[in-house]
């Protein structure tokens, strides 16, 4: 994969981005795909014409892309897609300011926004309720990188694999991954979304009260049935845990129930400014894909022969605030927690655009 993109950075905001990455590894595997389904097959007992070829040919093409723009969720592949690349090519701010570290050489560099920013929103700080600081959140994306990192080493080391995960991380760094890179990669991406998608119920405020385990339980072991020896096994032990929770609740004085009330009505609001700063930055994001009427994801495909094949993409986001005009943020990393920002920061360049998840790359 190559990229080309020209973003031009202002105090304010920045002009619309318009991104093109050029995928040489999918058009080739595009190319051989539609060729090997249209050459071998018959119709009727016929081989097919030139013309009916190039038309089982269209047939697959379009059966490849239709599901960048078709999907069970709310909004397509793409569109989510598009939505990551405006958090990450600026919306961040919002989130983590304008983040620098101190390098080796003493001097300020700028970290890159990873696009995983958004999830956080609920989890910040703010004057409702208590939370991470910016750069925390920076930290904690490091540690996720770090420990991601590691843990692929060592699966490295122990499987004597080491020069596939330096291929990997070789074009990751280079934009050019192969294949079985864009698998791997895919993989690692989805793990940390899957991760980071639920974040903000981490918060000690979405743990339930004992008055609110005790309503769980009632309900649980009321529609739980119990018809067969396993389901009468785990009715009991939800009883036996709801009769310990009552007795528990029981034991407590007065003081302490007036006390375990007002938390309980504390944590009660506290979700609900969480959960409404999270969706406010969610729909934000996409409102503004939506109303700014440059947006645009596209793609071509140039097939003419084997070697020059190639699936262009076109990508041109809305106009963001400019990240210098967030106020600087400092994030205090050692040199490792640094690679594992970046590792991140790479991963989803990657392994969150529809292409490299296409079945041209997970089921080749």
């Amino acid at each position: 994969m190559t990229t080309t993109d020209d973003i031009e950075q202002t105090s304010g905001q920045q002009a619309a981005i318009p991104l093109q990455r050029q995928w040489p590894q999918l058009g080739k595997e595009l190319y051989t795909l539609e060729r090997a389904l249209a050459a071998n097959l018959v119709t009727y007992g016929h081989s097919l014409t030139d013309h009916e070829k190039m038309e089982r040919v269209e047939r697959v093409r379009n059966r490849v892309f239709a599901q960048l723009y078709s999907d069970d969720e709310k909004y397509t592949p793409e569109t989510r897609y598009c939505a990551f690349l405006l958090v990450k090519d600026g919306k961040a701010g919002e989130i983590v300011g304008n983040p620098y570290f101190i390098n080796a050489h003493g001097t300020k560099q700028e970290l890159p926004y990873t696009g995983l920013e958004g999830y956080y929103a609920g989890s910040v700080r703010t004057s409702e309720y208590p939370g991470l600081t910016p750069e925390g959140v920076l930290q904690e994306e490091a540690y996720i990188g770090l420990e991601m990192l590691r843990t692929l080493k060592k699966h490295a080391i122990e499987r004597y694999t080491w020069a596939s995960f330096a291929k990997m991380k070789k074009g990751l760094e280079s934009g050019e991954p192969d294949i079985e890179d864009l698998k791997n990669i895919e993989v690692l991406w989805a793990d940390v979304v899957r991760r980071l998608h639920v974040r903000v119920y981490d918060n000690r405020e979405f743990e339930m009260t004992i008055t609110e385990q005790i309503e769980q339980l009632d309900k649980l072991v009321t529609t739980t049935p119990a018809r067969t020896e396993e389901e009468k096994t785990y009715k009991t032990i939800l009883l036996a845990e709801y009769e310990r929770l009552n007795a528990e609740k029981n034991a407590l004085s007065e003081v302490e129930k007036e006390h375990e009330s007002k938390e309980r009505r504390a944590r009660e609001r506290i979700r609900r400014e969480r959960l409404k700063a999270y969706n406010h930055f969610r729909e934000s994001t996409y409102a503004l894909l939506e109303e700014a009427g440059d947006s645009e994801y596209g793609f071509q495909v140039n097939d003419s022969h084997w070697t020059d094949a190639t699936i262009i993409e076109t990508i041109r986001l809305p106009k963001t605030q400019a990240r210098n005009d967030y106020p600087s943020i400092q994030a205090t990393l050692t040199p490792a927690q640094v690679e594992g920002y970046l590792f991140l920061a790479e991963l989803g360049d990657i392994g969150g655009d529809p292409l490299a998840r296409s079945v041209l790359s997970s089921e080749l």
